[in-house]
Order: structure tokens, then C-alpha cells, then sequence
């Protein structure tokens, strides 16, 4: 089924890849089939939806293709793999598996928990199909007082503490679907964890119904793998050129943890968006379009053995 945008592109509802395990990946796609493919890879409690215009901008000259984390979206809950961060990057290896052609490559574009999900499949599988990447509002993920006291327990300790937490986090995303009519507060939590202050409430209410909407048991579960997860630690496997873009004013992700990233990563860039918050792609969409095209370019400048890049 292929559906119209308003500004000239298109939306394609694409085959559902089967992951690892058998967990249902849903896939949606803009942009005509031969351009140069960019991978949407999206946060926690977020779906593709949460890329807002960022598709529709992009596809004039570009294949974008998005996928719903597992439990999340129009995506199938998690079978065997759960959620822990390995089962997710490998959901992004079954995608890449899916879209890639032989011998190609893609250019990644990731959001909040997304750079972490990115950053542990470079780990684990490298980055031979990725050309470049773009972080925007993502630090790829630090480890949290969630996951620093079980690091030196026995794993039969380990194993409850897990648990108690996964208890305590559907206990909560629970709680959150309760108050969820109450929309003044249920705004006021989202705006802060994820807004900074004046950004439209339209785009808060939009966060608001996608989170709280979101299945409890994938919403523990990848709260869990995220706060236990130092992407920091693993920037170094991220061998391809990348960019991250961050807003000064993001409550989620705090400009040390941007510094520790930039540290790590092997040839990165930062670009400060003054005053903005996390969800950049909502907030900033023209920004965001612009830096990843003009990464994009630069990629491009810089790939071996390209005539045409060297010369323009």
C-alpha cells in the first residue's frame, strides 16, 4: 500500500522483518527505491511516528526506512531475546540484514535510545553496512544508578535486582497509563524529561500519547537495558564518521554525557542547537534534515575510490 504526504514524497508500508528470535519488526519507508537509503532508529517508549517531518523532508532525494523497536509501535512484543540492549542491536543487524543491499551501505540516523542501540551493534556486529551516522538528541545511553549496584554482585544477586527493578518499572508504566487522563500531570512529567521550556505544548501532548501508550512490559524492559547500558564505554566501535547533534537545554541528556561520547567516538563532530531540548526531530525538524544532509555530503567528500564525491 503506498500512501501520499502532503509534500510530494511518499509512505510505503514495507514486509515486517523477522528478527533473531522471531520477534515481528515492523517497517515503514519514504523516498524512491534507488535513492540512497537512511535508517530511522528511533527512543524508548517512541515509535517511527516520533520522527515527525523528518521523513517527508528527506525523501525528495533519499530512501527512508524506519522500523518500531521490538514491543514498541506496530511492532510484535519480544520473544526469547526480551528486552536487554544485545537483543535490540541485534534487531538492527535483522533490519540492515533486510534493507542493505549486497555489498552496500546505509547511512544511520538515530534518536535518544537509539544511539545506544546503534552504538552496542557496532560493538557486537561492526559497521561494514554503515557509511556514516547522525546522534540527535542521543548521548547513546550512560549508565545510571539502575545499573551501577549490581555490577559488583554475584549473578544470582545480579539476577534480583534485575527483577525488583523490572518490577518497579511496570509497576510504573502502569501508573502512567492510570494517569494518563490526567493531562496536567502527565504534560508536566513529559515536558520534563524530555522538553525544555517553551517548546510547543502540541508536541508534548504528542509525546505524552505515544509513551503512555506504550506496552508496559517492552517499556520495563528496555527502561531497564537502557540505564544499564554505557554507550560511552563502546563510542569507540563507531569507526564511521558521525555526527551528534545536541540542544543545550535537553534535560534528558546532559552535556557531559555528550563530551564523554565526543571523547570516544573515532571521528565525530558536535553541532549545539542553543535552547533546545530531546526530541529534536519534533522540535527542530528543518535542523535536523539540514545537519544530516550536509553530513550526508561530507561522507560522501570523504568516501574512497568515489570520483564523483571528490569531484564535486
Amino acid at each position: 500500500m503506498t500512501l501520499r504526504c502532503r509534500r510530494g514524497g511518499y509512505l510505503t508500508r514495507m514486509t515486517d522483518v523477522s528478527s533473531f528470535d522471531g520477534t515481528r519488526l515492523a517497517i515503514k519507508a519514504w523516498g524512491p527505491a534507488e535513492a540512497p537509503i537512511v535508517l530511522l532508529v528511533h527512543g524508548l517508549g517512541m515509535s517511527a511516528e516520533s520522527w515527525g517531518r523528518v521523513p517527508e523532508l528527506l525523501a525528495g532525494g533519499h530512501r527512508l526506512i524506519a522500523y518500531d523497536l521490538r514491543g514498541h509501535g506496530a511492532s510484535g512484543d519480544a520473544q526469547a531475546g526480551g528486552y536487554v540492549m544485545s537483543a535490540h542491536a541485534r534487531d538492527l543487524g535483522a533490519v540492515l540484514d533486510a534493507v542493505v543491499p549486497d555489498g552496500g551501505q546505509v547511512f544511520v540516523v538515530a534518536h535518544s535510545l537509539g544511539g545506544g542501540i546503534l552504538l552496542a551493534h557496532a560493538d557486537a556486529a561492526g559497521t561494514d553496512r554503515i557509511a556514516g551516522a547522525v546522534l540527535a538528541g542521543s548521548g547513546g545511553s550512560a549508565v545510571t544508578a539502575i545499573g551501577l549496584p549490581a555490577r559488583r554482585l554475584p549473578p544470582w544477586a545480579r539476577a534480583c535486582v534485575r527483577a525488583a527493578w523490572l518490577a518497579v518499572l511496570r509497576a510504573g508504566a502502569r501508573l502512567g497509563r492510570r494517569i494518563r487522563p490526567v493531562r496536567a500531570v502527565s504534560d508536566r512529567l513529559i515536558r520534563r524529561f524530555a522538553f525544555a521550556p517553551g517548546e510547543p505544548a502540541h508536541l508534548v501532548e504528542r509525546v505524552r500519547d505515544n509513551f503512555l501508550g506504550s506496552r508496559p512490559a517492552a517499556l520495563a524492559g528496555t527502561t531497564l537495558a537502557s540505564v544499564s547500558h554505557d554507550g560511552a564505554r563502546l563510542a569507540p566501535a563507531l569507526g564511521v564518521p558521525t555526527l551528534v547533534v545536541h540542544g543545550s537545554a535537553d534535560p534528558e541528556v546532559s552535556d557531559d554525557d555528550v563530551q564523554e561520547l565526543m571523547a570516544g567516538l573515532p571521528d565525530g563532530e558536535l553541532v549545539t542547537l542553543p535552547g533546545a531540548g530531546h526530541m529534536l526531530p519534533l522540535t527542530h525538524p528543518e535542523i535536523v534534515v539540514e545537519q544530516v544532509t550536509r553530513w550526508m555530503d561530507r561522507v560522501a567528500y570523504a568516501a574512497p575510490g568515489d570520483d564523483a564525491a571528490a569531484a564535486r
